[in-house]
This record gives C-alpha cells, structure tokens and sequence, in this order.
C-alpha cells in the first residue's frame, strides 16, 4: 500500500514538473521555427532595384527599406494572430526566443548580386534591427565601393544628439523616431566617424560579404547588449566629434 502510495505521488509530481527540459527546450526550437518560417512565407518582396554603376552599384534604399518594413510588419501580426484568443497578449521575446534570421533569408538575393553593394539605409528599422555583431570584421564602403574605414563598433543616438543628428540631416526627421542606431568606422586618419550621411545609401557594404550574416537576433543576450547601447547613447558632444 505503501509503495503504491509512493508511485501515485512520484506520478504527480512529474506531472507537475512537466516535461523534461531536453523536451521543453525542442518544443521551443520547433515553435520559433514554425514561426519564423510563416514570417518569411509571407513577405512581399518586390523586384529588386538597383541604383549606381559599376563598383557602386547598390541596391536601392528604398527597395531595402521596404523588405525590412514588411519583415517588422509580418512579425506584429503574426505575434497578434498568436495572443488572439489568450486571456493576455504574449511577448514578442518568447514567441520569437532565440530566432535568428540571416540577410539572404530576409532579401532573398541570387548570386548574381553578390558583387553588389548593400546600403546601411536608417530608413526603417535595419540598422535598430541588426545585431552589434553582424558587422564586426568589415569594411564600411561608400556608396560609390570607395573604402571609408574598419567597422568598430555601434552607438546610439537619442535625445540632445538625435535632435543634432536631425539638425545635420533634415531627413531624419521624416522617421520620427526617438532613438536611432548607427554603426561607427575608424577612417584613414585613425578617428572613429558615424556612417550617417545625407542619402540614405551614403554608406554600404559588400553583399557577398554579409549575406550570410545574422540580421535579426532575438536572443536575450543580443536583447540585453541593445538596451546597454540605447542607456548609453551618445551625447552631443560626442556626436559632433564623430560626424
């Protein structure tokens, strides 16, 4: 009776706990899965365009602009679809836990653009989107192919130094953002300069080059390095030392 007893509340108890970590952890792979596959099926991307010749042919920003406009769209409603229905609306950080998506699976380019340039366009939300490791080791290039410098790092801009970013860049202010994110070279001279110009495709990099490369990273540790970039954005006068 005893040892029955015993077995009743072992079973309980593993009811309880629910299912093994392994387990818990592949179910998880498999709904991050399912989902970023459903949000990559449904995105509309238009022909693709171009603009420059030669070593400065580059994909429009405009055209960018719109692949990741979509992409950030489709994951709002996909997360939406999910919460209908649940008594409270479940977070982006566990519907998408973990995912990663390269920029070949977000543009869905051929070989045959693998030579062509891709601009870091602030137009909507790619370069808040990247990972601060997607471009560690490159070269930021102009729009033209011309070498500007080695990629070093990246800085946030909010507040006071937004507002003299909009100032140097009316364009800026078409966005309306509160805070936005751009990478940092260090150029010929040896100073650390901001890829901010006055088009949108003032600055780029080899396709080839980052194609294979993490775009968006939902992982609480990249979660974790963006919100230390954005409490420590740059000030004023760090930016005009930096432009």
């Amino acid at each position: 009776m005893k040892r029955a007893l015993n077995s009743s509340l072992i079973l309980v108890l593993v009811l309880l706990a629910g299912p093994p970590a392994a387990a818990r952890q592949a179910s998880d792979q498999e709904r991050v899965a399912k989902n970023k596959e459903t949000i990559l099926s449904r995105l509309k991307r238009e022909k693709v365009e171009y603009r420059g010749v030669g070593s400065g042919l580059r994909f429009k920003s405009e055209w960018v602009d719109k692949v990741v406009r979509d992409y950030a769209h489709q994951k709002l409603v996909l997360a939406a679809e999910l919460s209908a229905g649940e008594k409270y609306a479940l977070n982006n950080r566990w519907i998408f836990k973990d995912m990663k998506v390269t920029f070949q699976e977000l543009f869905n380019l051929g070989p045959e653009d693998d030579e062509k340039l891709l601009p870091l366009s602030y137009g909507d939300e790619l370069l808040n989107m990247m990972p601060g490791y997607a471009l560690e080791g490159m070269t930021i290039l102009g729009k033209g192919g011309e070498v500007k410098g080695p990629y070093k790092r990246s800085a946030a801009l909010s507040g006071p130094s937004l507002a003299a970013a909009n100032g140097a860049n009316p364009d800026l202010l078409l966005l309306r953002a509160t805070t936005l994110i751009f990478p940092l070279y260090v150029n010929k001279e040896g100073k650390e300069r901001i890829a901010l110009g006055l088009a949108r495709d003032a600055y780029t990099v080899k396709w080839k080059d980052i194609k294979n490369r993490v775009v968006d990273d939902m992982s609480e540790a990249t979660y974790a390095d963006k919100l230390s970039l954005l409490r420590d954005y740059i000030t004023v006068e760090e930016f005009k030392e930096l432009h």
